[in-house]
C-alpha cells in the first residue's frame, strides 16, 4: 500500500522549490518562466539606459558625451539587448509560465533543459553586456542583426 503522505513529500522534494539559495535550482515551469521574465525586464532597463545615452549624444550638435566608436558599440548593443535579451526571452518566459497552466499539464516536457536554457541566457547576457563595459562590444550598427 502506498503511503499518501510519503508520496506527497517525495513529489514536493522533486517538484517543489527549495528554500533560500536552493530556489535557484528549481526546474518547474512557473519558477523558470518568472526568472526569464524578471531577467528580461532587467535587460530592458539596461537597453533603456543605452537608448538614453544615444539620445543624449544626439540632443545637441557637436556633443562630446561619448566617442564615435563608443556610440557605434552602444547603438549595436541597444538593438541586440532589446531584441535578443529582452523581447524574445520575455515572450519565451511568458509561454513557459502560461502554456502548461492552460493545457493542464504538470510541467514542461523537459524542465531541466528549460532551466539550463535560462542559465545559458543569463550568463550569455552578462558576457555580452560586460563586453560593452570593456570596450570590446560589436560596433556594426544595424548590420549586426536583422532589423
Amino acid at each position: 500500500m502506498i503511503d499518501a503522505e510519503q508520496l506527497h513529500r517525495d513529489l514536493s522534494r522533486t517538484w517543489g522549490n527549495l528554500p533560500g539559495w536552493g530556489a535557484l535550482a528549481a526546474v518547474n515551469h512557473t519558477s523558470v518562466g518568472l526568472r526569464f521574465m524578471v531577467t528580461g525586464v532587467i535587460f530592458f532597463l539596461i537597453g533603456g539606459v543605452l537608448a538614453m545615452l544615444l539620445r543624449t549624444q544626439l540632443a545637441l550638435p557637436e556633443q562630446d558625451l561619448i566617442s564615435p566608436d563608443a556610440y557605434n558599440q552602444i547603438f549595436t548593443m541597444h538593438g541586440t539587448v532589446m531584441m535578443f535579451l529582452f523581447a524574445i526571452p520575455v515572450l519565451e518566459g511568458l509561454a513557459m509560465y502560461l502554456i502548461p497552466k492552460m493545457i493542464g499539464a504538470r510541467d514542461l516536457a523537459f524542465p531541466r533543459i528549460g532551466a539550463l536554457g535560462y542559465y545559458c541566457y543569463l550568463f550569455g547576457g552578462i558576457i555580452l553586456c560586460s563586453s560593452l563595459l570593456l570596450s570590446m562590444a560589436p560596433s556594426s550598427g544595424w548590420f549586426m542583426y536583422t532589423p
